[in-house]
C-alpha cells in the first residue's frame, strides 16, 4: 500500500469517526513516539482505527503526514516531547470534507479524489458518499461493521 492510499483510508475513517461523533474523536489521544522510527500509540480510539489500516507505523505516519501537509486533516493540540508527539482533536477539515463529499459532484471531483489517493472505484455519475465510506472503510472493517455503523472510539 502505498502512502498515498494509506492516506486516503485514513482520510475515510476519520471523516466516518467525524460523523459518527465528532466529540469522541475531537477529545481522542494519539502518541506517535519518533525518537528512531515512528511508533503510534493510543487508546482503542484512532490509533485503533489507524493500526487496523495497517501495522506498518511509519506508513501511518507518512500518510498522516501527507493528509496534514495537504491541510485534509487538522489537529486541535499538538505538544511536543522528548522525541513524541501528543495529538489531540484530530478532525478533517473544511477541504477534506470537499474533497470527499466532491465524489458526488461529478467526474472531475472524482478523478481529483482517485489521483489524490490512488483509489480504485468505478467513476459514476450517481456514486454517493456513503458508498464510497462504506466500500473502503469496509475493507478496513469488514463490509458488515462499515455498513453497521460500527466505527465508534
Amino acid at each position: 500500500m502505498t502512502i498515498k492510499e494509506t492516506a486516503g483510508k485514513i482520510l475515510l475513517v476519520l471523516y466516518s469517526l467525524q460523523i459518527e461523533n465528532p466529540i469522541k474523536l475531537k477529545n481522542d489521544l494519539i502518541l506517535i513516539k519518533t525518537i528512531d522510527r515512528p511508533v503510534i500509540e493510543g487508546n482503542d480510539g484512532v490509533a485503533g482505527w489507524l493500526h487496523k489500516i495497517t501495522d506498518d507505523d511509519t506508513r501511518l505516519y507518512n500518510g498522516l503526514q501527507y493528509l496534514f501537509d495537504k491541510h485534509l486533516i487538522a489537529k486541535s493540540n499538538n505538544k511536543n516531547a522528548m522525541g513524541a508527539y501528543l495529538i489531540r482533536g484530530l478532525y478533517v477539515t473544511d477541504l477534506g470534507l470537499d474533497i470527499i463529499q466532491g465524489v458526488e459532484q461529478g467526474e472531475e471531483s472524482q478523478k481529483k479524489l482517485k489521483s489524490l489517493f490512488n483509489f480504485n472505484f468505478t467513476i459514476s455519475p450517481k456514486i454517493q458518499v456513503d458508498s464510497l465510506v462504506k466500500a473502503e472503510v469496509g475493507n478496513i472493517v469488514g463490509v458488515g461493521g462499515a455498513i453497521g455503523g460500527k466505527l465508534s472510539l
